[in-house]
Order: C-alpha cells, then sequence, then structure tokens
C-alpha cells in the first residue's frame, strides 16, 4: 500500500495502479477501490477546468479586453482615416477656389477706371465741365472716390484727348460705340474718330478751336466713324476745353448721349445711351415708356372697380339682413369670395397709379 501513497497524477502511480490491477484477486481490487477513493486529491487539483466552468473567468476577462481592444484600435483607425480624408477634401476645394479667384483675376483684372492716372483724368474732366458749363456733368450728390466708377458707367459717352490731340480717356460707353478697348483707345489720335476726309477733318478742327476759344460748344452735331468704318452721326453733343490752373489749354472732352447710325440706303436708326453704358435703339426705349403708359390705370377703370365692390358688398349685407343667412352659408361663403376678388382687383389697380406716380 505504500505505493498508493504516490501522487495520483504521476505516471508512476498510473502504471503502478496497472500492475497491481492485472495481479490482485476481484477481492483485492474492491479493498484498492476503497483506499483509492480515500486517498484521492480533488478533481480541481487533478485535472484540467472545464470549458464554461469558474476557474476561467479570468482567461475569458482577459480575451473579452483583447477583442475590445482591437475593435477600438479598428475604431480610432477609421476615425483617423475619414479625418484624413476630410482634410484632404478641404485642402482640395480650397485650392480649386484659389485657382478659380485667380483665373477670374486674370481674365477680369482691374477695371480700367481704377488706374490712379485714369481717377485723376476723371476729376479733371467733372471739375472742368463745371467750371466751363456751370453744371455737374454727373447727377445727384458724387463722393471724390465715387466719381471715377460713376463716369465710367455714366448713361452718355465721355471722352477726352491732351493737348496733342491724343485721347487719354474713353468711358464705357465711348469703347462700345468706338468698339475699341481701353488700350486701344488710349493713346490713339482723335483725328481717328472722324473719316479721313479733308472735309471731315476741317469742320472737326473749326470745331475744336471754337470750342478751346469760347470754353465750350453745346448742341453740337457731326459725324463721326467707328474702329471698323461705320459713320454715325452726333446729337446734341457738348464739347469743352479743359485747362489747367492757370488757364493754359490741356485737353478737350465730348459728351453726348444719342447719336444716329447712317446705313448705306441714307436712312438713320438712332441710339441712346442708358445706365451702365448700354447703348440701345432709342425706339426701344420709346416703346418701353409707351407699354408702362398703357398699364397705367384710368380713372374710369378705377371708378368701376370700386362700383363693384360697392355693389358686391351691398349683395352680402342683403343675404345677411334680409334673407336672414349667416356666415356658414353656402351662398354667403360665395359672395364674400366674390367680395374678395373685387377688393384684390380694386388694389392692384391703384398699387399701379402710385407706382407711375413715383416713377
Amino acid at each position: 500500500l505504500d505505493c498508493w501513497k504516490t501522487p495520483a497524477a504521476s505516471p508512476v502511480f498510473l502504471a503502478q495502479r496497472r500492475v497491481r490491477e492485472l495481479l490482485i484477486t476481484p477481492d483485492q481490487k474492491m479493498i484498492h477501490t476503497a483506499f483509492s477513493s480515500r486517498l484521492s486529491l480533488p478533481q480541481s487539483l487533478t485535472s484540467k477546468p472545464r470549458a464554461g466552468s469558474s476557474g476561467s473567468g479570468a482567461t475569458r476577462r482577459g480575451q473579452l479586453h483583447l477583442i475590445a481592444a482591437k475593435k477600438n484600435k479598428r475604431k480610432e483607425e477609421r476615425k483617423a482615416q475619414k479625418r484624413a480624408e476630410t482634410k484632404a477634401l478641404l485642402e482640395k476645394r480650397d485650392e480649386d477656389k484659389e485657382k478659380e479667384t485667380s483665373d477670374t483675376s486674370a481674365l477680369s483684372g482691374p477695371q480700367p477706371y481704377e488706374a490712379t492716372a485714369t481717377v485723376m483724368q476723371s476729376l479733371t474732366i467733372c471739375g472742368s465741365y463745371k467750371d466751363k458749363t456751370g453744371e455737374k456733368l454727373l447727377d445727384g450728390t458724387i463722393l471724390v472716390q465715387e466719381a471715377a466708377k460713376a463716369l465710367w458707367n455714366a448713361p452718355f459717352v465721355c471722352a477726352s484727348h491732351d493737348a496733342s490731340d491724343v485721347f487719354n480717356y474713353g468711358n464705357k460707353a465711348a469703347l462700345s460705340l468706338w468698339r475699341l478697348s481701353w488700350d486701344e483707345f488710349v493713346g490713339l489720335p482723335s483725328t481717328k474718330s472722324a473719316e479721313d476726309d479733308e472735309s471731315v477733318q476741317s469742320e472737326r478742327r473749326e470745331l475744336l478751336d471754337r470750342a478751346a476759344k469760347d470754353g465750350y460748344i453745346k448742341d453740337y452735331s457731326g459725324i463721326r466713324q467707328t474702329s471698323d468704318g461705320r459713320k454715325f452721326k452726333i446729337n446734341g453733343a457738348t464739347v469743352w476745353t479743359i485747362t489747367d490752373k492757370d488757364g493754359k489749354k490741356t485737353g478737350q472732352a465730348v459728351r453726348f448721349d444719342t447719336f444716329s447710325w447712317l446705313r448705306d440706303d441714307g436712312e438713320e436708326e438712332e441710339m441712346i445711351v442708358c445706365e451702365g453704358g448700354e447703348i440701345v435703339p432709342k425706339k426701344s426705349i420709346a416703346a418701353d415708356a409707351s407699354s408702362d403708359m398703357k398699364e397705367i390705370p384710368s380713372a374710369v377703370e378705377v371708378a368701376e372697380a370700386s362700383a363693384a365692390v360697392e355693389a358686391q358688398a351691398a349683395e352680402v349685407r342683403r343675404l345677411k339682413e334680409e334673407d336672414g343667412l349667416d356666415n356658414s352659408s353656402p351662398a354667403v361663403q360665395a359672395g364674400v369670395a366674390s367680395l374678395m376678388e373685387k377688393k384684390a382687383v380694386l388694389a392692384d389697380l391703384e398699387e399701379r397709379i402710385a407706382a407711375a406716380a413715383d416713377a
């Protein structure tokens, strides 16, 4: 029995027990089994814990922590990837915007009237016009810093040349009329604004000399031509001389807001300069004005609309007072609806009359 004291988990014990099983009798085997059951160790010390038993709790918790850590890592990686993608998109958007702004600036660039020399010439033109004619060239109250832009977009053609008869200014309408860019117009001899004919150039020279002598000329009419040779007749132009503080001539300028294209068939097409320097046919402006006048309601229309409102209001009162109907009645509801329509018509007529008066 000494061999039974050997630890039950050892290989020696297992081998000895097998030998005994082969040598001992059945009775002895029963005794051996009884002693073995008393001397055997607890299962928790002699065998591996089953899955799901309390002995595996720590291991299970460790596995869960590991899984959670992996999930968190993947989550952070995805967040970092999204942040990187968002940053890349924002950077691309900023680059595109900067490129677009650069391209727009390159295409448009600063306006001619924004240059310092042009601003000074604009002020000189406005000031000299006031000195010579006693009138303001630009309507309304214009700040000094806004004068150049106002003259550029003025509803009339304005151009000037220096003492050598070389153009040094032309506003938006002037460039549009002569069909030249700013760089093409400025520096061009003003003789090029008229036909290269001796009689035409002589008449032009006489005009300028008379303006220099008298200070200015009003209601001038003359024939000029565009850069591509199309002839037009200036109507009601004002030509004045620009002088320095000592009274010395430094140039001359012209202003007009209507002219006529001269057709080959002898007919003329009257044109007019609108706000913003846009040149349009004069008959289109007249047509628009005539159309606006037609839209103004007459006194008869207003009176008829007012009478219709009063009559319908009386009808609604009759339905209530004489027929004893209330607001829930279909007849009263229909009458009220008709009354509202007639009031809307009257209100529209009155608004159109007010708008015409303001215009």
